[in-house]
């Protein structure tokens, strides 16, 4: 049965406002770079699809077409999979660096000196991602490429364990656990949990082999929790961008995904090795992924909406 009646009320919520693929198997043994999982991504790219300007719809469908997909969802996974790929095969290993940062939990928020220093992070990776996308005199293939990592990195930084992590854990990736009793093989971990084990139980989703998703599935998804997203909601999320500096809304959003991290993921962790999660930890995380999805969805139609503004 679907859960979807587990927000704690308008309290919860305004205290959350404040503060080709590969196989399951390899993603169960791979380190920060995935985050939410595929269910995670094609929602939160259903959610930005649905809220594109018509001149940033046209754009964006334009460079789609050249790799013969139409949505923002059918992209929005490749990123994982190309960081996981050996350079000899076409691959780009060097950007599974992109899809996290490491802020340790015992500081209050990231810095770039002592966390991202060579900017092989996604605080820094996003926004120099982001100016490409804008960059209306560079290649078409350039501007795809960019589009296809924003959609990503995007959702990837609205995840709280990819920016922050507790003495060298990567992200939740060393904590190992069992989630009503499921221990996925032996694979299942915190990160994991935030990653796709919490939504897919609470939003009755399944991940089939190969990685591959029911992408209707995802789009009901996006629906349910885009139609309760309202005006003041969308226009609070997005404020950060108002001046136009990416850098430094990217950098207040991993900041909010850092403090939830903190507070919640690692906060309210039973302090047991190899816990059995169930419902006293679901019943917090849920929201807050509910709730990071919509934000994140609202955000990346923002930045589309602007960088793609073909006018």
């Amino acid at each position: 049965m679907r859960l979807h009646n587990v927000r704690n009320g308008s309290f919860m919520r305004s205290w959350l406002l404040s503060v080709p693929l590969l196989c399951a198997a390899t993603i169960g043994t791979t380190s920060q770079a995935f985050a939410w999982g595929p269910y995670g991504h094609a929602i939160v790219a259903d959610i930005a699809q649905d809220r594109l300007t018509p001149a940033a719809a046209k754009a964006t469908t334009a460079l789609l077409a050249m790799e013969g997909h139409q949505t923002l969802d059918q992209v929005a996974s490749w990123p994982d999979t190309i960081g996981h790929v050996p350079k000899k095969k076409g691959g780009e290993p060097e950007t599974l660096l992109w899809h996290y940062v490491d802020t340790d939990v015992s500081q209050p928020a990231y810095d770039q000196a002592r966390d991202c220093a060579d900017g092989n992070c996604v605080v820094e990776k996003l926004p120099e991602l982001e100016k490409t996308l804008a960059d209306h005199t560079a290649s078409p293939e350039r501007r795809l490429y960019a589009l296809k990592w924003v959609v990503h990195l995007v959702g990837d930084l609205h995840q709280p364990l990819h920016a922050a992590e507790r003495n060298n854990d990567k992200g939740g990736n060393a904590i190992r656990l069992s989630y009503f009793g499921d221990t996925a093989n032996g694979h299942m971990n915190l990160h994991a949990l935030w990653d796709e084990g919490v939504l897919d139980r609470q939003a009755n989703l399944v991940v089939g082999p190969h990685y591959s998703i029911d992408f209707s599935r995802a789009r009901d998804e996006a629906t349910r929790l885009g139609a309760t997203i309202t005006p003041d909601e969308t226009a609070y999320w997005v404020a950060d961008l108002s001046g136009g500096d990416v850098r430094h809304a990217v950098i207040d959003w991993a900041d909010e995904s850092h403090s939830l991290a903190r507070s919640v993921a690692y906060g309210a962790l039973p302090q047991i090795k190899g816990a059995d999660i169930k419902d006293a930890y679901t019943a917090l995380a849920w929201p807050i992924i509910e709730l990071r999805l919509q934000q994140a969805g609202v955000r990346l139609a923002a930045i589309l909406n602007t960088a793609m503004n073909e006018q």
